[in-house]
């Protein structure tokens, strides 16, 4: 740094002036004035390392490394990344929105922060002595002298950076998967009298009686699951039975009942149903032949996640056919 210091020969006025000694004269002193300024102390200082250089001596800040990663990347690639000077370089990028003079320096500060390609050419010591066929320079000029930044560019055959992980599955979408992968198979029904029963006489056609209770039941109760994970998200749909429902098979309305049933016992006699029992009684035989009945099940279905979502799907049904006759009762007296 120069300091120019400008000295004033003051004279005061009825003194006689100093002379140094007559028999050694000194050969006389030129005292150049200056303008009575001080050299700028804040000339722009320029550094360039690699990036590898800069790592190792932590000279870039906490993430600016993938910072200036991603704009050597895009000044390989051609993208439209902004000049050195902050300008963009494609023609048909829309105007930014209004901004306060506030706003306006703030986005100022943020954009002077940022590594982006330098405008430099190949012969620029900026460069500082590294092919500028082989990678890229970067500048930031944040808080103060420029810096310059060379990144190299990959070797032949590296393998690219992996893709960003991609997000997480919305589990109701795996909900819906495991919904129509739910399977349900159809009710093992029962019926008393039971289905042994046959009468000879009809073809040997199972039956049940005319003014009798009918009992149906079905064996299988209990809740069905299915689950569907995906990177670490995972839904499950449970289907739960609610009820069983009998069709006569007579044109009369079916009937539900809120549980599975049960067998007959000879305690429960003629009356009607009761301890979760479930049954049916004809009023008319089946003058043309058997009649098909069916036994179903309803099931409720809601759907439950690992991330607290949750909700409800279309009940089911299941139901199971079977065709026997209506007989009335013969009472034979032997004599």
């Amino acid at each position: 740094m120069v300091l120019a210091v400008v000295l004033s020969l003051l004279v005061l006025p009825g003194l006689a002036a100093f002379t140094g000694p007559q028999d050694d004269p000194q050969p006389p002193v030129d005292i150049t004035p200056g303008d009575g300024s001080w050299l700028p102390i804040n000339s722009k200082v320029t550094l360039t390392l690699t990036l590898a250089e800069a790592l190792a001596d932590q000279t870039l800040e906490s993430g600016q490394a993938a910072q200036a990663e991603a704009a050597a990347a895009a000044a390989r690639s051609d993208t439209d990344s902004p000049a050195a000077d902050g300008s963009a370089t494609t023609a048909d990028t829309p105007p930014p929105p209004a901004r306060s003079s506030l706003e306006e320096g703030m986005a100022i500060v943020s954009t002077m922060c940022l590594w982006r390609a330098a405008s430099a050419p190949a012969s620029d010591a900026r460069w500082g002595g590294n092919d500028p066929a082989a990678g890229a320079l970067l500048v930031n000029i944040c808080d103060g002298p420029e810096r310059y930044l060379y990144v190299p560019d990959p070797p032949p055959g590296a393998p690219a950076a992996p893709p960003p992980p991609p997000p997480p599955p919305d589990p109701a979408v795996l909900a819906q998967q495991a919904y129509t992968e739910l399977t349900v198979p159809k009710p093992a029904a029962r019926r008393s009298p039971p289905e042994t029963n046959s009468d000879p006489d009809n073809g040997g056609l199972p039956y049940t009686w005319l003014g009798l209770h009918t009992w149906v039941w079905v064996e299988d109760w209990q809740p069905l699951q299915r689950t569907v994970d995906l990177r670490g998200v995972s839904a499950t749909v449970t289907a739960t039975p609610t009820s069983l429902v009998f069709d006569p098979g007579n044109g009369d309305a079916a009937m539900s009942c809120a549980g599975p049933g049960r067998p007959w016992t000879e305690a429960d006699g003629n009356q009607p149903p009761t301890g979760g029992g479930c049954a049916y009684m004809y009023r008319s035989v089946t003058p043309d032949g058997a009649l098909t009945a069916t036994t179903g099940i309803t099931w409720s279905v809601a759907w439950t996640s690992n991330t607290g979502a949750g909700g409800t799907f279309p009940a089911l049904n299941t139901a199971t056919t079977s065709s026997f006759l209506v007989e009335q009762i013969q009472v034979v007296v032997k004599r």
